[in-house]
């Protein structure tokens, strides 16, 4: 019964989580979207792990169930050989590659790099001044704030509204 039940809730919360997550973004509502797009993943992730929990459960119960079956594997896990690990093989002392010089190599070009573009920046940044061409300016004005400021309220209609009234 608890295969069908839990299956079947996360079904309905994933198409559910996932046609709001669609609507919000439709919509533009960007925090809801996120938190609708996280419990999608969340339960997700929550099916996978219970397909995977129950698979797993079938093996060991596979397993049990035959004895000779166990004694194989136990028998091939102690002979198999224990596994090379090739990760930071360059770090170790007893190595013959010839990586531990590629790290320095490899900070010195990102350097000189960076240098080069650095350099390329200021000459550009020397020479382009007098180019600016003067008519896009005038035409990126329009988009500019207004004269009085964002906060001008000389041209709110409810100003008169706002103001305080003099006692007489």
């Amino acid at each position: 019964m608890r295969r069908i039940i839990v299956p079947g809730i996360g079904a309905v919360t994933l198409v559910g989580a996932g046609a709001y997550f669609v609507v919000y973004l439709y919509r533009w509502e960007w925090n809801r979207a996120l938190i609708s797009g996280g419990i999608f993943i969340a339960v997700e992730v929550m099916l996978v792990g219970t397909l995977l929990l129950r698979r797993i459960n079938r093996l060991a119960a596979r397993v049990e169930v035959d004895p000779d079956r166990r004694r194989r594997i136990e028998r091939r896990l102690r002979d198999a050989p224990p596994p090379r690990s090739a990760v930071f093989d360059w770090m170790r002392a007893d190595s013959s590659s010839s990586a531990p010089v590629f790290i320095p190599i490899l900070m010195g070009a990102g350097l000189l790099l960076s240098g080069l573009a650095w350099v390329v920046e200021r000459l550009a940044r020397a020479t382009a001044g007098g180019a600016a061409d003067p008519g896009v300016a005038a035409t990126m004005a329009r988009l500019g704030p207004p004269p009085g400021g964002l906060l001008d309220t000389s041209q709110d209609p409810l100003r008169l509204l706002r103001q305080p009234t003099s006692p007489r």
